[in-house]
């Protein structure tokens, strides 16, 4: 009967964790472009971007480190109900102004529930690779969407909907722990135990980031239609999908390595091409090097201690605070120095990351041993 009712709570988490990253995705993927139809600069564009990643990063912090104390339920089906109301309220945004104040809300609503779900599902002893690659299914069917629909305002309600199916699945979950009381500095014994990971982390996805707020301003540079800039998206999340199916079959620490080094190829690759369909091979690639950055470091920050709800915070706590950082740096670079010119800082700080984590963690032998 516990095989059943674990069996249960791994599909819910998977088909919640898909609802939630579709909906994300289907608002996320034009936010520059409308944000450029605002009248905003490329500073600007960062400016907007960096709202939402310090919202979430604070809110998946405190948020994540509470469901510790009081458990993941509350905090998944409130955190899922808030987004999609403010999935919803982003078609309010008639300047720059409101659409800065709507993301950052869009941003704190889903650090709710994000590391409180990520936690749940490893408690219910889930495959994190399979868990995280339903997020990448999500993200191929947002892309869809916003390739196929593409006027803005649909797809901040189509994003609603999704968000407040995730809550109705969430309505048949049940808790997996009982809550019990943690020292208050928990995050910071996180933090200091996986620092080497997480300052490597952290310098790739700030280097991502930076590079994210503006591809989209890049591929259309390039000749890409909007339809093309949704698809190009689609083979990248569609990769991070295949891969994350097997990659924990290897060594956590192995595949982060790995995810380092073929981000690095990519944001080189951007760097040089010169035609949207050059970026083709490059958005495999970048599938294959997500997958294995992203489920390498956080199986090695969850495996690291007992707290899972502030593992997991701290963990999407800096995804985000590279988030809030990265659009910032992003937008100035090319404000002064070109798209390109980001690109390239973006492959020589994830470089200094690969070089910190080699020397902390050599890579094994045997590739598939799990340490």
């Amino acid at each position: 009967m516990l095989f059943d009712t674990q069996d249960a709570a791994r599909l819910q988490s998977n088909l919640v964790n898909f609802f939630l990253y579709c909906a994300i995705m289907s608002s996320h993927m034009f936010i520059p472009l409308f944000s450029t139809e605002l009248g905003a600069s490329s500073f600007q564009v960062g400016l907007v971007g960096a709202a939402f990643g310090f919202a979430y990063l604070f809110s998946s912090l405190f948020f994540g480190w509470k469901s510790d104390l009081l458990g993941r339920l509350i905090f998944i089906r409130f955190g899922l109900a808030a987004s999609s109301i403010a999935f919803l309220a982003q078609t309010l945004s008639f300047s720059l102004v409101t659409l800065f104040v709507v993301r950052a809300l869009v941003g704190f609503s889903l650090g709710i529930s994000t590391a409180a779900l990520t936690a749940y599902i490893y408690e219910s002893k889930g495959d994190m690779g399979k868990f995280s690659s339903y997020g990448s299914l999500g993200w191929i069917g947002g892309a869809a969407a916003a390739a196929l629909l593409t006027a803005h305002n649909t797809l901040f309600t189509f994003s609603a909907l999704l968000s407040f199916v995730a809550f109705l699945v969430s309505l048949c979950m049940r808790e997996r722990i009982s809550p019990e009381p943690k020292s208050i500095l928990r995050p910071l014994i996180v933090v200091r135990r996986n620092r080497g990971v997480l300052f490597a982390f952290f310098l790739r996805h700030l280097g991502a980031t930076a590079t994210w707020i503006i591809l989209p301003l890049f591929f259309a540079s390039l000749g890409a239609s909007k339809t093309w800039i949704g698809l190009l998206w689609i083979i990248n999340f569609a990769f991070q999908f295949l891969a994350m199916r097997f990659v924990d079959r290897f060594s956590d620490k192995a595949v982060f390595l790995i995810g380092q080094g073929l981000s690095i190829i990519v944001f080189l690759g951007y760097a040089a091409s010169s035609y949207y369909l050059q970026i083709l091979p490059l958005q495999v690639i970048l599938g294959f090097s997500w997958a294995f950055l992203y489920v390498g470091s956080l199986l090695i920050v969850l495996r690291s201690g007992e707290e899972k709800g502030t593992a997991s915070g701290v963990f999407f706590s800096v995804i985000n605070l590279s988030g809030a950082i990265g659009p910032l740096l992003g937008g100035v670079i090319s404000q002064f120095f070109g798209y390109r010119a980001v690109m390239l800082f973006a492959a020589a700080i994830s470089l200094v990351g690969l070089l910190s984590s080699l020397y902390r963690f050599p890579l094994p032998d045997n590739l598939s041993y799990r340490d």
